[in-house]
């Protein structure tokens, strides 16, 4: 059986413009609730029960979500996107004069090394500010494990976990001595970042957290951090705990334009001399950069797992992991939070190009 097709005169023109009407509405507007979609389509992929999602959008919070109990407002810890905190926090000190990059830590840490003792290998207190900061000060955890949390288990069945003890890390440090020459190459630590915690407290006079918390976190609009109680000896190197909201309002430090970062020390973060690690990227002040016309795209991971029975604070069962990205052509900030740590290669790219894909598609803002 065969079907009339033609239509009469009248339908005809009426669906030609109901037709060009409809072509002219605007598209579907992509928001902000397609990150959140994106996020948690990864994190059910890759099997993450619990976590959360803050999205900021030229420096203002957009969108914050959450998984498997946990609350917006929780303070979560941050492991390594500390390091950034602590990053920030000595470039405060650069453009007053109070330290260059170029300083030496014989110059920056002559009280701290009459307090400890001199440093076993010779080479160390010509480590510069700017090598710490570019992980290329020496250290290399593929020789004997990184020279700080390597010895945390053996410390933490006699003492607390809860106290900063940056002076007790650190006489571990200045006990080894260096695998490799200052400035040879990149080598991802944390006994850099502890030793700029020395820095930071010598140069202030004033204690870490405190130090930081008010001239670098304060000025940003960040009020709900703190070290991690549980966990204050990671302090400058992965100790940080606070909302993701928060942590997405300090990570606006990297835009352009904001004062929490002077004009020499962003010359010195965006340059890549000597701070290459590959494909485009460097290492600037706690972060991964690689320089766009926008401004420059900035990312990091941050992980924490730690298994202990016999402890002095009882048993030490953590595991999580944190990640923060921005796009200066965007002006977006995201931070993300999982109570588990993902393997590292694919399944971290795949979250960052996840994000990036639906942050790049929003057309309607809150």
């Amino acid at each position: 059986m065969r079907f009339a097709t033609r239509l009469p005169g009248l339908i005809l023109p009426l669906l030609l413009a109901t037709f060009l009407a409809a072509a002219s509405l605007p598209a579907h507007a992509q928001t902000v609730a397609d990150i959140e979609a994106a996020w948690r389509g990864w994190m059910t992929m890759n099997g993450r029960g619990a976590g959360g999602l803050a999205v900021l959008h030229q420096g203002r919070l957009a969108h914050q979500a959450v998984m498997g109990g946990e609350a917006t407002s929780n303070a979560v810890p941050l492991a390594s996107l500390s390091k950034a905190v602590t990053g920030v926090c000595v470039a405060g000190l650069i453009d007053p004069g109070r330290l260059s990059f170029d300083t030496p830590l014989s110059q920056a840490l002559p009280r701290t090394f009459a307090r400890l003792g001199a440093p076993a290998d010779p080479r160390f207190p010509g480590i510069t500010i700017g090598q710490l900061l570019v992980h290329r000060a020496g250290f290399d955890r593929s020789e004997g494990g990184d020279p700080v949390t390597g010895q945390l288990g053996t410390y933490l069945r006699t003492a607390t976990a809860t106290r900063p003890s940056i002076d007790e890390q650190l006489k571990w440090v200045l006990r080894r001595r260096l695998p490799l020459a200052p400035g040879e190459r990149y080598a991802y630590t944390n006994a850099a970042y502890l030793v700029l915690g020395a820095v930071v407290e010598e140069a202030s006079g004033q204690d870490y957290e405190s130090y930081c918390r008010t001239t670098t976190l304060a000025p940003l609009g960040v009020q709900g951090a703190a070290l991690d109680p549980r966990w204050r000896i990671l302090s400058s190197y992965g100790g940080w705990r606070m909302p993701l909201a928060d942590y997405g309002r300090f990570y606006q430090a990297f835009a352009a334009n904001n004062q929490a970062i002077g004009p020499a020390a962003r010359r010195w973060m965006m340059s890549p001399e000597n701070k290459q690690i590959g494909g485009g990227a460097h290492y600037g002040l706690g972060t991964l950069v690689r320089p766009t016309q926008g401004g420059g795209n900035f990312w990091h991971w941050g992980s924490w797992g730690f298994n202990l029975t016999g402890a002095f604070d009882g048993p030490l069962h953590i595991a999580y992991a944190t990640f923060a990205v921005r796009w200066s052509a965007l002006d977006v900030n995201i931070a993300v939070y999982m109570d588990s740590v993902p393997p590292e290669g694919s399944a971290r790219n795949e979250l960052d190009n996840a994000l990036g894909v639906a942050a790049r598609k929003v057309t309607r803002w809150p």
